[in-house]
């Protein structure tokens, strides 16, 4: 057993480390689930202390499986900001850098070519979202 699962079978949500263990344990959340949704349809409708305990089980996964996605939307939202400023800190270094090496009417130059292309290139995504 990794540090995902306890060894009752149950998530360690304090164990998880990270976007791959939250997606690994997301995984074995929904195969579990699934596979209580398969045993609940499968129960005598007369035996109802295995249907309430089997619901149960399920509530429970479901409340676990919540959990995990909430996890993993924060440590994706935080991924997508460390990004960010990664691509910022390269601009900012590439620029410093130029700025050493090229005109500064070149370095104009070739700003204004880049914000056009860029411009060009926003559109054209925005074309194809729209469907034009």
């Amino acid at each position: 057993m990794s540090n995902i699962q306890l060894p009752n079978g149950r998530i360690n949500i304090e164990g998880l480390d990270g976007i791959a263990d939250h997606l690994k344990a997301l995984a074995i959340t929904n195969k579990t689930i699934d596979s209580i949704k398969v045993r609940v349809a499968e129960i005598d409708p007369s035996d109802i202390g295995r249907f309430r305990r089997t619901t149960d089980a399920l509530t429970a996964w479901r409340k676990m499986q919540r959990r995990i996605t909430e996890r993993l939307s924060v440590l994706r939202q935080e991924e997508k900001q460390m990004n960010r400023m990664r691509s910022q800190f390269e601009s900012e270094e590439l620029l410093r850098l130029l700025r050493s090496e090229v005109s500064k009417e070149s370095l104009l130059n070739c700003r204004v070519l880049a914000q056009a292309i860029a411009e060009q290139r926003l559109q054209e995504e925005l074309n194809k979202a729209v469907g034009k």
